[in-house]
């Protein structure tokens, strides 16, 4: 299991990417992330893990966190790399990079277009790009859970493995919506998120159970604020 310390709180200069690999780069958290990047690169599975998901056991909103830091941490490594923000109830990956949320992934699925250009956007982090989440249609459109198990989002997945080393993918809690379930199955593997002392063992065995049920493959789980003390009944 991979663990991940509690990040002790910086503020980001204006205009700077709010991440700790980029704030804090010598710090253990930072250090951390860059042991999971090998992790990933390096895993001895067939086929190779080239797009990862980031699934949450119920850590409280770490997935984003999470997801951005092991996205740069594979860029600085040299990599290519597309953060895709499938968190379309409740995005957050745009906040970490001071970017807007306009047009994203929500509205290139609606489109029903698989030619159609992808819109991503740099990062200031070179090498990686950020594909936001965009706005789901409020009256009448479809759900989340529908954009991402559709056939078009299996085309995105299979398109941005085509151009990028690695594809990281940050989707919604798992104990609260199932749309990490249309998600994980389609990408080569999945890191499950559990954060010491607050996520329950029978949430941590449900997400695990999903996962099981829809046959994504868990390349393992990631241990975060490990450096807290653990109370009783956490995973």
């Amino acid at each position: 299991m991979s663990q991940i310390q509690e990040r002790a709180e910086r503020q980001p200069r204006a205009n700077s990417v709010d991440l700790v690999l980029v704030t804090d780069p010598a710090s253990p958290v930072a250090e951390a992330y860059r042991s999971l990047r090998a992790t990933v690169k390096f895993a001895r599975v067939e086929p190779p893990v080239r797009a990862v998901a980031i699934v949450d056991a119920g850590t409280g909103g770490q997935h984003a966190e999470a997801a951005a830091n092991l996205a740069a941490a594979l860029a600085l490594g040299g990599d290519s790399v597309v953060l895709v923000d499938a968190n379309l109830r409740q995005p957050r990956l745009h906040e970490r990079f001071r970017l807007p949320n306009e047009t994203g992934l929500a509205e290139w699925l609606a489109a029903g277009d698989p030619g159609a250009a992808l819109p991503l956007v740099e990062t200031g982090i070179a090498g990686l790009t950020l594909l936001t989440a965009g706005h789901v249609a409020q009256a009448g459109g479809p759900l989340p859970a529908d954009l991402l198990g559709s056939d078009r989002c299996a085309t995105l997945l299979a398109r941005l493995r085509d151009d990028a080393d690695f594809v990281v993918v940050d989707t919604p809690p798992l104990p609260d919506v199932g749309d990490a379930l249309a998600i994980a199955p389609r990408v080569d593997a999945v890191l499950l998120l559990i954060r010491s002392g607050k996520t329950k063992r029978a949430a941590a065995q449900r997400a695990k159970d999903a996962l099981d049920r829809v046959g994504a493959r868990i390349l393992g789980a990631v241990l975060t604020d490990s450096g807290r003390p653990k109370r009783r009944g956490s995973a």
